[in-house]
Order: C-alpha cells, then sequence, then structure tokens
C-alpha cells in the first residue's frame, strides 16, 4: 500500500492524544489516512479539526463506555483502538509508596486501558474485526527503582493485551503492545538537569533518547495489513535499551 494511504478507511479510536507520543501517535494516523476520534478527560486545545473529540476520563468506567458508544457512533464504527493516556506517579520505594499514588497510576494506566478495550471491543468484532495497540514501557519490561505503580501498570497491560489478542483473534482482532524506551516527549519534559539527561543517553546504546514519531511509526504499522500475522506480542522501541 502506499505511504500516505497505510491506514485508508480505517476508523480509530485514540486516548491520551492532547500530549507528547499520543498527539505524534493521532497525526501519524490521520496522515496514514485513519478517521480518528481522540478520547480525552479535557481539550483545552484540539489537536486538529480533522478529529472528533469525545470527552471522558479514562479511569472512569461508566464515562468511558459512553464515549467510546459515541466515538463509534460518529465514526459508524471502529477498527482500531489506540491506549496511549498514562500517568506517572510521584517516586517513592514501594514501602513509601502513598496509597493515593498507586491508585491513580493503577486507575489510569492499567484500569484505564481495560476500561476502554473492553467497551471497544464489541464494535471491533460488530466490525468484523480490527486491531488493538497499548503503550506500554519498557519499565514494564524491567523494573525501575522507586517507580513501583508504573512499572506494574505497564506490566499489567502487557499481560492484558496477550489476553486479548487470545480470546479474540478468531474473531478478527488483533492485540498488540508498544514498549517505548526513554521518549524525548511528555513524561521526560520534567527531565530539564543536562546531568540527569546525560545519564539516560548513556542507557541507550544508539546514544540518544527516542523521538515521539518513532513511537508513532511503530503503532501504525501494527495497526497496517503490513503486520497482519502479528498478534498478542510487544514491540520494544527503546534504542537498545534492554539490550
Amino acid at each position: 500500500m502506499p505511504d500516505g494511504s497505510r491506514l485508508a478507511d480505517r476508523r480509530a479510536l485514540i486516548t491520551g492524544a492532547s500530549r507528547g507520543i499520543g498527539r505524534e501517535i493521532a497525526a501519524a494516523m490521520r496522515a496514514q489516512g485513519a478517521a480518528c476520534a481522540l478520547l480525552m478527560r479535557e481539550t483545552p486545545d484540539p489537536p486538529s479539526a480533522e478529529s472528533i473529540v469525545v470527552r471522558a476520563d479514562v479511569a472512569d468506567a461508566e464515562a468511558v463506555v459512553g464515549a467510546v458508544t459515541e466515538a463509534a457512533d460518529r465514526l459508524g464504527g471502529l477498527d482500531a483502538v489506540v491506549c496511549a493516556a498514562g500517568v506517572d506517579c510521584a517516586w517513592a520505594p514501594t514501602g513509601e509508596m502513598q496509597l493515593a499514588e498507586w491508585d491513580r497510576t493503577i486507575s489510569v494506566n492499567l484500569s484505564g486501558t481495560f476500561y476502554v478495550c473492553r467497551a471497544a471491543l464489541p464494535h471491533l468484532v460488530a466490525a468484523g474485526g480490527g486491531a488493538i495497540v497499548n503503550v506500554t514501557s519498557v519499565a514494564g519490561l524491567r523494573a525501575w527503582p522507586d517507580d513501583v505503580a508504573y512499572n506494574a501498570s505497564k506490566a499489567g497491560v502487557e499481560l492484558l493485551t496477550r489476553t486479548i489478542a487470545v480470546e479474540y483473534g478468531g474473531r478478527g482482532v488483533r492485540a498488540n503492545c508498544v514498549a517505548p524506551g526513554v521518549i524525548d516527549a511528555g513524561m521526560t519534559d520534567a527531565v530539564t538537569q543536562p546531568d540527569e539527561r546525560a545519564r539516560l543517553v548513556a542507557q541507550h546504546p544508539l546514544g540518544r533518547l527516542g523521538r515521539a514519531e518513532e513511537v508513532a511509526e511503530s503503532v501504525v504499522w501494527l495497526l497496517s495489513g503490513a503486520s497482519g500475522f502479528t498478534t498478542g506480542t510487544t514491540l520494544v522501541v527503546d534504542g537498545g535499551f534492554l539490550a
């Protein structure tokens, strides 16, 4: 399929598209021909007039059902889902982690992804199949000290995604994860000290942090027909961090 039309005729729901990696994913999907609905908690500045915006906090199960239904109705169905919404709590050793920080991180990252997938799956099945891509992290594959809630939430999304792949493959639904390394967007905006950035760069054999568009391109591939025999797996985009 020619570049610029890899997602032609796809009707996609995307969470976390207001900033960082999620925003870049939405832009890349639109550029490849997808009709997009962006599920957002708040939209002070909509990313694109070409996209539908539906409002919900992904941690609110009832609101998610309404937003996913609205998106499917306005798009005429769903063929693709990308869950990129995520938060990272205040860092602390496990024994000192505040329960409120744990609860919010799990609610958004793990439960929120489950709520969206759960609400979207009937629409994907009704469309004759489709693809789900959940954005996880290398933190779900290797523990970061003092970040237990984020680590656990992303590891949970890995198994959630594989379970969906096993359960729904026979109904034409593929489910995969993309696990970014340290990407120079979104959550890393707070890393401003040169020595801290240098330490992060040094952990990547490619000698730099990743770019959001590199993650977005991986998501586009997993949603496209080019990955038609790929399901239940994780595409690691980490510059060699886990190597």
